[in-house]
């Protein structure tokens, strides 16, 4: 017998009332009404059938899986010999060249060159005699000549004793060879 039957009660009185979901409702229906069919299921004669439709059943199926193996090693083979192809492919060969080159001493820049002394000698001779040295095809050459100058100046800069590339140099002897030629043709105004 249940003890304190009327807590229990009270207990239960005092719970909320849940309705529940719609969900809930359909399942039950559903289970009330495949019910019947278990039953009816259960009365249906069984059957059974000949051999021979079980070996061709079976037939079926191992000729599924044989065409199954073959696909995936045609798969495989395909996949190796891409693989292979890839690797045995020849590709860009990549070398490292290197060179060396013996620089002539003689064509490396001096830091006081002849021509730049000759030029200072030629301007200390314009500033004394200033009127030989006024006209304007003479400031056009000189204007010229230090140009000229102050390109070799930055020339000389970027050739280190690491960096005498052999254009550099050329570079340099072509601007002394110009250098050289405006101080003879400002030397023929004296």
């Amino acid at each position: 017998m249940e003890k304190n039957k009327s807590t229990l009660r009270e207990a239960l009185q005092k719970l909320p009332s849940y309705p529940p979901p719609e969900e809930t409702w359909q399942g039950t229906c559903q289970k009330m009404n495949e019910l019947p069919l278990r039953e009816a299921l259960s009365q249906l004669p069984t059957y059974q059938p000949a051999e021979v439709l079980w070996e061709s059943i079976e037939a079926k199926s191992a000729s599924k899986k044989r065409t199954a193996w073959y696909r995936v090693a045609a798969a495989v083979t395909v996949g190796l010999l891409g693989l292979g192809t890839f690797y045995l492919w020849p590709g860009e060969n990549s070398a490292v060249a290197y060179s060396v080159e013996q620089v002539d001493t003689r064509l490396q820049p001096e830091p006081d060159r002849l021509i730049d002394a000759e030029y200072e000698k030629l301007r200390a001779y314009c500033e004394a005699q200033s009127l030989l040295c006024s006209g304007d095809d003479f400031q056009r050459l000189q204007r010229e000549f230090e140009a000229l100058q102050r390109a070799s100046e930055r020339l000389q800069q970027a050739m280190t004793p690491y960096n005498t590339e052999p254009a550099l140099v050329r570079q340099l002897n072509q601007l002394e060879r110009e250098k050289a030629q405006l101080l003879n043709e400002m030397a023929t105004f004296i």
